[in-house]
């Protein structure tokens, strides 16, 4: 467990029944993180507020699963166009799914649904033909949903699909790569790609495998992901791959990495994409660089991969970035590093899109906690926050951190509201934090919960909408606008230089909108409970 004893790679981590990555390797730092002192450390803290527990994913030994809600949720909630939340968990759900100890085990991971009172269900459990050794819609998703513009949701499970390919999985004869899927908000799920790993499949001489992070959508209307693993440069294998997907499943590579190489270029990304405003990706990879210990890139839509930024193993600005990058309301991007910093336990940094890098904090456990695997959001009061994994009394903490880079632990993790949260912060309609933690939150027939869903309100501001920008770009009388990108539950208003328009949000990222008669050239505003926002970009109204 991080912080207990020793640092061990984020990709090995908190991985239920030992499935293990091509990436993974133990990390310590400067000799062994004895309990003793990092529990001496958490000691000298003051009292944090404790989170409330929404739900536990509990054990059921009458089921065949024994987690038929399930185990193990590692991704970050979204908020749906419903107001309701949703998210993954990595094992569990009904039936049974092949692992690599102990044969048949609980599920191959779900698809759940809490709403903000904790009424919860599983739209979907990913299921396992045992007859095949074939997961044919994935298995074992870690990364979070996306809510398109279509209504459905979108997401990437980290092994299984149809591909037929054996050599990704740790066991011999457990075919798949990874899968992207679509799942409608009533569950019904229609695969759209499964991943064929390095050797390639079909048409493709070579592809990705194991994603790991959320799907992002570009200004094309086309999803966009990374594996960790997968692709081949020069003859070897597992750096990594960009791809970019449609909604209906054409699919493409649009970069490999090759930092496995020693190239320069990433290696091993592990969160999905951030689209800016400027209109390019950025994202991180967890290892490569100049130095081999990660990466902060930039990629345009053509796939054209720029490196702003590299770490070295002790780096003082930090190494490992793993979480996803943002973009604040002051057009910088803010992201965290696993490790590295001037007491090796992990950094913020803020980073303009032209390159210009900034440490603005340096974890340390008798602060805020230690190791972060996610990156941070900016909520409505203007401050980031994020959470780690070793931090509060040991557990797992909430932090917040202004932008100028001063820090305040704001609540723990520990027994009803779970150990170890994996997946990071989102903020609701109703200005309150929601979270998944990894393990524990209770026992259930003498056996130990398997993560939660909780809630933490810190007395913020209810959110404004967010408006990064609109496609297209000009249109008459009548023509469909998307706007992006959130968040739009509540809304109450969207108006083109000051005209009323109509509009419905098919996702809490989106609105669909149509130019009303009588209205000008000029900047679209969203209303909702938090406030007005206005975009920085003119929408043209043509004849």
């Amino acid at each position: 467990m991080i912080g207990n004893f020793v640092r061990i790679s984020p990709s090995k981590s908190f991985r239920p029944k030992n499935r293990g990555t091509g990436s993974g390797k133990l990390h310590i730092a400067a000799g062994f993180w004895l309990a003793v002192i990092l529990i001496a450390g958490f000691q000298t803290s003051p009292a944090l507020a404790q989170l409330n527990q929404l739900y536990a994913f509990q054990y059921n030994a009458n089921t065949i699963s024994n987690y038929p809600d399930g185990e193990t949720p590692q991704a970050e909630l979204i908020q749906g166009a419903d107001g309701n939340y949703y998210t993954t968990t990595f094992a569990g759900g009904s039936g049974a799914c092949y692992d690599d100890v102990q044969g048949l085990t609980p599920g191959c991971g779900a698809v759940v649904k809490i709403t903000p009172a904790g009424v919860f269900s599983v739209l979907y459990s990913f299921p396992f033909d045992t007859n095949t050794n074939v997961a044919p819609n994935g298995m074992f998703p870690v990364a979070g949903l996306l809510q398109g513009p279509d209504g459905n949701f979108y997401g990437v499970t980290s092994g299984g699909g149809s591909s037929g390919t054996n050599d990704c999985q740790p066991v011999q004869g457990i075919f798949g790569c990874g899968t992207i899927f679509k799942l409608t908000p009533s569950g019904n799920l229609t695969l759209l790609y499964s991943f064929c790993g390095g050797g390639g499949c079909g048409s493709l001489p070579t592809d990705g495998a194991d994603p790991r992070g959320r799907l992002a959508i570009g200004p094309d209307g086309n999803l966009y992901g990374t594996t960790q693993q997968g692709g081949v440069y020069n003859g070897v294998y597992n750096s990594g791959t960009i791809f970019r997907i449609s909604l209906s499943g054409a699919y493409e590579i649009v970069h490999i990495l090759s930092g496995g190489s020693g190239t320069g270029d990433g290696s091993g990304p592990v969160a999905g994409l951030t689209l800016a405003s400027d209109g390019n990706f950025y994202g991180t990879t967890q290892f490569g660089g100049t130095s081999g210990f990660g990466t902060v890139f930039k990629m345009n839509l053509a796939g054209t991969v720029t490196i702003l930024q590299s770490f070295s193993q002790f780096d003082s600005n930090g190494a490992e970035p793993m979480g996803a990058l943002i973009q604040a309301s002051d057009g910088n991007l803010y992201g965290t590093c696993y490790s590295g910093g001037a007491n090796d336990s992990g950094t913020v940094f803020r980073l303009s899109t032209s390159g210009n890098f900034t440490k603005i904090y340096d974890f340390t456990v008798a602060d805020v906690g230690v190791y972060p695997k996610t990156g941070v959001i900016q909520a409505s009061d203007g401050n980031l926050y994020g959470v780690t994994p070793g931090g509060g009394i040991g557990l797992g903490s909430i932090y917040q951190l202004t932008l100028g880079g001063v820090a305040t632990a704001e609540a723990s993790f520990g027994n009803a509201s779970g150990n170890f949260p994996e997946g990071g912060l989102v903020q609701g309609s109703d200005g309150n934090f929601y979270v998944t933690s990894s393990s524990a939150g209770g026992s259930s027939n003498g056996v130990t919960d398997a993560g939660t869903i909780d809630v933490f309100s810190a007395g913020l501001p209810l959110p404004k909408p967010g408006v990064l920008g609109f496609v297209p770009s000009s249109g008459a009388v009548g023509t469909r606008v998307t706007i992006g990108l959130g968040p739009y539950i509540g809304a109450t208003s969207v108006k083109f230089n000051g005209t009323s328009a109509t509009f419905k949000v098919p996702g809490s990222e989106f609105v669909i909108s149509t130019v009303p008669t009588g209205a000008t050239s000029g900047s679209i505003s969203v209303t909702g409970p938090g406030g007005t926002t206005t975009s920085k970009e003119k929408f043209t109204v043509t004849p």
